[in-house]
C-alpha cells in the first residue's frame, strides 16, 4: 500500500519533521516534500525559493551519490544501489543485488524464493507463485541441458546468470517496480541457510564419489 505521507508527517513533532529535512539524503523526496508541506501547514516560515532550494540540494547529493556509484567497474552494482534507502518508511526488500547473487551461487530456485518472499510484502502480493514456478521451471530445464553436454563451470554459471537477470529485470520491474525505493533486508538467515545446503550437497557428492557411484 502506498505511504500517506501527508498523515503520516501530521502526527509527527516539528522536531522530527526538521530532521527529515536536515537528513534529506537519507530519506524518499516525497518524504521530505511532505515534511516541508506539514511544517508551512504549522504556520513555519519556508518561502518557495526556500522549498525549491532545499529539494535543489536534495536532487544534487542524489546525483553525487549516483555518479560515485557509476565510478563502480560493475555498472550494474551501481543500479542494484540506486533505490536502496535508510528511510524507515520504506518497505524492507532483499536486494537486487542480494537475489542476484543468491540466483547465481545457490541456484535460480533460491534466488525466486527472495523474490517471492519480497512479492508478498507489496500491496498486490502478485507474481509470488508466478516466480516460483519460474525458478521451478527453469532449474529443471537447466539441469537437463547441462546433463546433455560436457560438465562445464562456465555454461552453469552463464545459465545461472540469464535466470537472476529475469528474476531482476522482468519479475522485479513488473511487480516491485523499477524506480520503487526500499530498505536492504539483511541477508544472513538466506545465506547461512544457502551454505549449509551447499555444504550438505558437497558432502554427498564426496560421499558418493569414495563409494564409486559414478556422478553425471
Amino acid at each position: 500500500m502506498p505511504i500517506d505521507f501527508k498523515e503520516m508527517m501530521s502526527k509527527m513533532s516539528d522536531y522530527e519533521l526538521n530532521g527529515y529535512i536536515e537528513n534529506k539524503q537519507n530519506y524518499t523526496k516525497e518524504a521530505v516534500e511532505s515534511a516541508i508541506m506539514e511544517l508551512k501547514n504549522r504556520g513555519k516560515g519556508f518561502s518557495e525559493e526556500e522549498t525549491a532550494e532545499i529539494l535543489k540540494q536534495f536532487n544534487k547529493k542524489k546525483v553525487e551519490i549516483e555518479e560515485t556509484e557509476n565510478i563502480n567497474l560493475f555498472a550494474s552494482s551501481s543500479g542494484w544501489k540506486k533505490n536502496v534507502v535508510t528511510d524507515q518508511d520504506a518497505p524492507e526488500f532483499y536486494s537486487e543485488k542480494a537475489v542476484y547473487l543468491f540466483s547465481v551461487i545457490f541456484s535460480i530456485i533460491f534466488g525466486s524464493i527472495l523474490m517471492a518472499i519480497n512479492l508478498r510484502k507489496t500491496e498486490t502480493k502478485k507474481g509470488v507463485f508466478e516466480v516460483l514456478g519460474f525458478g521451478v521451471l527453469f532449474f529443471i530445464i537447466q539441469v537437463y541441458i547441462l546433463s546433455m553436454i560436457p560438465r562445464n563451470t562456465i555454461f552453469t554459471l552463464m545459465f545461472s546468470m540469464v535466470g537472476a537477470l529475469v528474476l531482476n529485470y522482468f519479475f522485479w520491474r513488473k511487480y516491485i517496480g523499477q524506480d520503487t525505493k526500499y530498505r536492504a533486508k539483511p541477508i544472513w538467515i538466506p545465506l547461512i541457510i544457502g551454505i549449509v545446503l551447499l555444504a550438505v550437497y558437497i558432502f554427498l557428492m564426496i560421499t558418493l564419489a569414495n563409494m564409486g557411484i559414478p556422478i553425471e
